[in-house]
């Protein structure tokens, strides 16, 4: 395994840690955080397509470990959001972090809407689960926004301080 990979699994690792002490406190008011989409952006945006395969690949069987969903759905949502991204990088400003803020905002709330979606036939009363959601979308989004930039500057001088360089492809070509 290389090591940008296994150094940005153990960023998403701390970065899942972070997500469940918030959960923790903020548990009381029956809300809940969920930062997916922003271990996805950075593997995505930052690295080459097969280690960012492979940290999302570990992510996502970190956070299957964690959470009461069938074993796989998160490392099957975390790979295909890794895919389309890696297929769109190129037309985008993938080093800036407003993009990377606006990418994962968006995997994020598609990866809680399909885990929901996944997880709708063990609910007794699907409809009340909607308003949750949304209460849960709004904190992560603001979660999301309040920590992304630390994130990225992390794992960006993680990689630095250990010697990899981020591998910067000519925009535009394919």
């Amino acid at each position: 395994m290389k090591r940008a990979s296994l150094l940005i699994f153990l960023a998403n690792a701390l970065l899942w840690t972070l997500q469940s002490q918030l959960n923790h406190y903020i548990a009381p008011w029956n809300l809940t955080v969920f930062m997916g989409g922003l271990c996805v952006a950075f593997a995505s945006l930052r690295l080459s397509s097969r280690d960012g395969t492979r940290a999302l690949l570990l992510t996502g069987f970190w956070f299957d470990a964690a959470t009461p969903v069938p074993f796989g759905l998160h490392v099957f949502l975390f790979l295909l959001a890794h895919t389309i991204i890696s297929l769109l990088r190129s037309r985008i400003a993938r080093e800036e972090t407003l993009v990377g803020l606006l990418v994962a905002v968006i995997v994020n709330l598609t990866v809680m809407i399909a885990i929901s979606a996944a997880l709708l036939h063990r609910n007794p009363a699907p409809l009340e689960m909607w308003p949750r959601l949304v209460a849960d979308s709004l904190i992560s989004f603001c979660a999301i926004v309040l920590i992304g930039p630390w994130a990225f500057a992390f794992q960006e001088r993680l990689l630095q301080m250990s010697g990899v360089s981020l591998r910067r492809d000519p925009r535009g070509m394919v």
